[in-house]
């Protein structure tokens, strides 16, 4: 009584003796070193065990037995063949030598139009698909039957998925020779059909390159162009501007902030260096942007070296005198002046809307000096750019009944004389007219005096029980108060609100809309 063993081919488990099973092991160990350097060799070798466990199982029910012995595993090999078949002399005749299997009716998915069907058929009867496509068209033109045909053989005919079942279709011997050489001709068509898509796809990637490379190079020069109308436009702007800086034109706006910064004396200065710094850049781009376009070169090595140095020259300067510019910002000084008003039991606190004209005004304006003198501009929007905010305002309770005004004029400078010395050039325009007082909206510099920061701090210092009548304008300016907390919700906001003086300093008339007015902040 032999010894039986379970084993698994491919899914399928089978009860073999153990000397068959040796046997069978000896084989496949032979099989799978062969086919190990095979480009595919685990596609190889599954085809194979499946066309094993079919073998197995047709032996199994044909002899009506459930036990796989000795001799199944040699008649098994012996029809498909042994690895010592595969001589290289020998090969081809080998193969030619081995009687065809009976053929199988397969679709063949590989060569299918639609299911495969034709190509089936073909590879049954040898003969070309193309002819059987053609016959079942025209049994389709004529009567119809042809696609009846056609759908009825679509569902009887098996589909060809394993490579067995594509040699079966072709009438291949089934063995280790047929499945060499079959995987071998899916190898070379693979192979064929790569060179045919680089050679089919080598002009079309030559072409979209060359489509690709021109649109890049227009894209390059279009870009190379707006660089230069860029350029030429700053450039010229850069002229214009350093001509004006340094006087060519009578502009009254340039002793106005920021220019009124520089001192006159470092004006041609810092211009050559605000030039070099920028001219010089702008020419090196458009001169690349020529080099780009025409595949010229605009400037030569000696000249590029020589506009390099000048720049160089040109940052010295302007880091030397821009340092001696900030230097005028080292040192601060403070004075005050106190001015009465007269006492009135209400004050209207207003901003003031007039501006002074200058000399500089009645040339922008075109004034006639002769028509408006003594007249004020109002609403002078000019007057909004001149300088930055350099006014505050603060509102006090008197230790007297006397009502005053505290003006604190500051000013900053390279050491304290000269900061002292440009903040008493400063001026500021208060008006009193009865109980309306009126406040300009900053200092004002004596003419050509350069900008250091001047600046004025009022302090309106009033009795207690005085009441004020503030308008909405003046609250950017006031330190300590936020008017529209003294104002009816959703007013206008050019509203006045209305305050009283009390020992801790004013207080809104209306304290009840102050405290929910704060609540709702």
């Amino acid at each position: 009584m032999n010894k039986t063993i379970i084993i698994n081919i491919n899914g399928i488990v089978f009860h073999i003796e153990e000397d068959a099973y040796e046997v069978l092991k000896t084989y496949m160990t032979e099989v799978k070193r062969h086919f190990a350097y095979s480009p595919d060799s685990e596609e190889i070798v599954t085809d194979i065990e499946n066309r094993l466990a079919e073998m197995f199982t047709e032996r199994l029910a044909a002899d009506h037995k459930q036990v796989i012995v000795l001799q199944d595993v040699k008649e098994v090999i012996e029809q498909m063949g042994s690895v010592s078949d595969f001589e290289p002399q020998d090969e081809e005749s080998a193969y030619a030598q081995e009687s065809r299997t009976k053929k199988k009716l397969f679709r063949d998915v590989d060569d299918r139009i639609i299911g495969g069907v034709c190509a089936g058929v073909g590879h049954y009867f040898d003969i070309e698909p193309r002819w059987v496509r053609l016959f079942m068209l025209l049994m389709f033109l004529f009567g119809g039957s042809g696609l009846v045909l056609y759908i009825i053989l679509w569902i009887v005919m098996p589909k060809a998925v394993t490579r067995a079942d594509k040699m079966a279709m072709k009438g291949e011997p089934i063995n280790l020779q047929g499945f060499k050489k079959t995987f071998d001709e899916e190898v070379e068509g693979v192979r064929q059909g790569f060179t045919r898509a680089h050679q089919e796809a080598s002009p079309l990637i030559d072409r979209l390159g060359n489509i690709l490379g021109t649109l890049f190079r227009i894209g390059i020069k279009v870009i190379g162009a707006f660089i230069i109308f860029i350029c030429a436009i700053a450039l010229f702007g850069l002229v214009v501007g350093i001509s004006a800086f340094l006087g060519a034109w009578n502009l009254g706006d340039l002793h106005q902030f920021p220019f009124n910064i520089v001192n006159p004396e470092y004006k041609s200065a810092l211009s050559f260096s605000a030039f070099v710094l920028v001219f010089i850049p702008l020419v090196a781009l458009i001169s690349f942007a020529v080099r780009v376009i025409f595949n010229r070169r605009m400037i030569d090595k000696s000249i590029a070296f020589g506009m390099l140095i000048l720049w160089l020259v040109g940052l010295f300067v302007g880091i030397f005198y821009g340092s001696k510019v900030a230097r005028q910002f080292s040192d601060e000084a403070t004075f005050s002046q106190t001015t009465e008003i007269k006492s009135a039991p209400v004050y209207y606190l207003k901003l003031n809307s007039a501006r002074f004209l200058s000399k500089e005004d009645s040339l922008i304006y075109d004034i006639d000096r002769q028509k408006f003198y003594g007249k004020v501009i109002i609403n002078g929007n000019r007057d909004n750019n001149e300088l930055p905010r350099n006014f505050t305002f603060r509102i006090e309770t008197s230790d007297d009944d006397k009502p005053v005004l505290i003006q604190e004029f500051s000013s900053k400078g390279s050491d304290f004389e000269t900061a002292l010395k440009y903040a008493q050039a400063t001026s500021y325009h208060f008006v009193q007219q009865d109980s309306i007082l009126q406040f300009d909206k900053r200092v004002h510099l004596s003419k050509n005096a350069p900008w250091r920061d001047q600046a004025v701090r009022l302090t309106l210092r009033l009795p207690k029980n005085t009441r004020l009548i503030i308008d909405e304008n003046l609250n950017q300016y006031l330190e300590d108060y936020n008017l529209r907390n003294c104002q009816p919700e959703d007013s206008p906001y050019e509203t006045p609100s209305e305050w009283i003086m009390t020992d801790q300093g004013m207080k809104c008339k209306n304290d009840t809309l102050y405290r929910k007015n704060l609540n709702h902040q």
